[in-house]
């Protein structure tokens, strides 16, 4: 029984580490760039999928990350960072701004 349960517990665990390591931390640097001008589509596929994303304003959308960067100089990584997507003329959301917490 005991062998069981250490057993299960260790899977779980192992689980819980392959799954946060899905989503690897960037440098401000290389996210910014890496990003820039993306569509909504473009930024889910390279950052994955936001915790967080706010329209209550249509023309400024923010889609929000939790410790998604770093910044190298503090090697600190940032508490939020925020993706900011305005309207262009091609009718999408595309990325004009990139804000670190």
């Amino acid at each position: 029984m005991d062998r069981q349960k250490v057993s299960s517990a260790m899977i779980a665990a192992l689980a819980v580490f392959a799954l946060s390591s899905c989503s690897e931390v960037s440098n401000r640097e290389d996210f910014a760039a890496a990003l820039k001008n993306k569509t909504e589509a473009e930024v889910v596929k390279y950052a994955g999928k936001p915790v967080q994303i706010d329209r209550s304003d249509p023309n400024r959308v923010m889609y929000i990350y939790k410790s998604r960067t770093l910044d190298v100089p503090t090697r600190k990584t940032d508490p939020e960072t925020d993706v900011i997507l305005t309207p262009s003329s091609d009718g999408q959301l595309h990325v004009v701004e990139v804000v670190f917490k």
